[in-house]
């Protein structure tokens, strides 16, 4: 085995001698930047084409709410099942797999058919759901020396592709000749080129990350060991806050740039707006994490990015269309911040990277099930009040437990508390995790 060198982009990502150090690292990068730009596409790409699509097929507003929570629910069923994909296969040949599994899902929405359509969003929305579950084990087991950062870069990437598609879609289209399928399918393109990444990289790591996801072999990282009764409250605390986080993000997705178009802007300004709130969430997600991992607590972290986010939300209730630009920003923020705290969270609060994906997969299965709710609700109540503004008061409030979840989260420790390394990531010969037992602060 080669171990990439301290300074490399990998960190100790272990791969065989197959691949040279610096091409392991170089597709360790190029996998997680893939992975982040795919995860997202998705939505974004058609959450600026509501209309096109609403019109095209002669859709009721029941169908379209199937568009827009149909994957967010396919997130929340198909995450629970990718602990088990892990240890059989390992995450990275699954993680390959989801990408390509997202590939095929976002190619067939090209194929005209309303059932045809249904069926590729829900095949891409299973893939993304393993996917995301994997997101925070990948960089643990590839990163385990710079989790923060990678994070950031993950979360930053995730944040921006939903924004990027909304903005880029609408004029794709028209180059298309009006083709909104085609403006829709041409993003299985990216979702291809990082299954080919994960692919190269997973064959290199032969069955070392395999061995990894069910072992916990690998690097030093500092977590906080809480008593059983506080750990209980810690993780049903970081599922709430990635489920309520999540909601607030698939309800504007699904929602913000229609809410500026019913205003009377058109679908390139409404869609650049919501482009506006992607970019801007890269500023939180890119600093966040690595804040969070140098502070004990992250409580006070949590209600600063809720905060920016509740700003935002007012703004688009009361500034109308004047407001818009600065109402998205503040808005990008706080999602940006809260998704990347609420994946930092799942690696800081375990002790090992099994422990890891257990807590990963348990927040995203409930977590999205909940953001299930926010598109429907929101879709709901604009229908009954025939208005956006109960829609975003009820969106606003949500905001409350948010950040009560995640000052429950951002706490080192619950109970009884001791401070100790563990190691996990990189494979073969580094010692175990015992995750089960702690040496006390001095």
């Amino acid at each position: 085995m080669s171990s990439v060198g301290p300074t490399s982009p990998a960190g100790d990502l272990r791969v065989d001698d197959a691949l040279p150090p610096w091409r392991a690292g170089a597709f360790a990068v190029f996998a997680v930047i893939g992975l982040g730009v795919s995860l997202r596409l998705l939505f974004g790409s058609a959450s600026s084409l509501i209309s096109e699509i609403r019109d095209g097929y002669h859709l009721g507003s029941l169908e379209v709410a199937l568009l827009t929570t149909g994957p967010v629910v396919c997130l929340g069923l198909g995450a629970s099942v990718a602990p088990r994909l892990a240890r059989r296969f390992g995450a990275l040949p699954v993680a390959a797999g989801c990408m390509a599994l997202l590939t095929v899902g976002s190619a067939l929405r090209a194929v005209p058919g309303w059932p045809v359509l249904v069926v590729g969003t829900v095949i891409g929305g299973l893939g993304i759901a393993v996917a995301n579950v994997l997101g925070p084990v990948l960089i643990r087991l590839l990163f385990p020396h710079r989790i923060g950062v990678m994070t950031g870069l993950l979360t930053a990437l995730i944040c921006v592709s939903a924004g990027i598609a909304s903005g880029i879609t609408p004029p794709l289209t028209r180059a298309f000749d009006g083709s909104w399928r085609l403006g829709l399918g041409v993003w299985a393109l990216p979702a291809l080129i990082a299954a080919a990444a994960m692919g190269v990289l997973a064959v290199a790591h032969g069955r070392g990350l395999r061995r990894d996801a069910g072992t916990g072999a690998g690097s030093p990282i500092p977590v906080a060991v809480v008593t059983r009764a506080g750990a209980n409250r810690m993780r049903w605390a970081i599922t709430g806050f990635m489920g309520l986080q999540s909601l607030l993000a698939y309800a504007t997705v699904a929602w913000l740039p229609t809410i500026y178009r019913d205003r009377g802007v058109s679908a390139d300004e409404a869609g650049l707006i919501f482009s506006a709130l992607s970019v801007a969430s890269i500023v939180t997600a890119l600093t966040v994490p690595v804040i969070a991992t140098r502070l004990r607590s992250q409580s006070t972290l949590a209600v600063a990015v809720v905060a920016l986010a509740i700003l935002g939300l007012l703004g688009v209730l009361c500034t109308g269309t004047a407001g818009a630009w600065p109402s998205a920003v503040l808005v990008g923020l706080g999602q940006g911040g809260a998704l990347s705290l609420a994946l930092v969270l799942m690696n800081l609060r375990s002790a090992s990277a099994a422990e890891a994906t257990a807590l990963s997969a348990a927040a995203q299965t409930v977590g999205y099930l909940v953001a299930a709710i926010g598109p429907v609700a929101m879709g709901v109540l604009h229908s009954v009040t025939d208005g956006w503004s109960v829609p975003l008061i009820a969106l606003t409030a949500t905001m409350i437990p948010l950040a009560v979840c995640g000052v429950i989260a951002g706490r080192p420790g619950l109970g009884t508390t001791a401070e100790h390394d563990v190691t996990d990531g990189a494979p073969d010969h580094r010692a175990p995790i015992h995750s089960s037992s702690a040496r006390p602060n001095p």
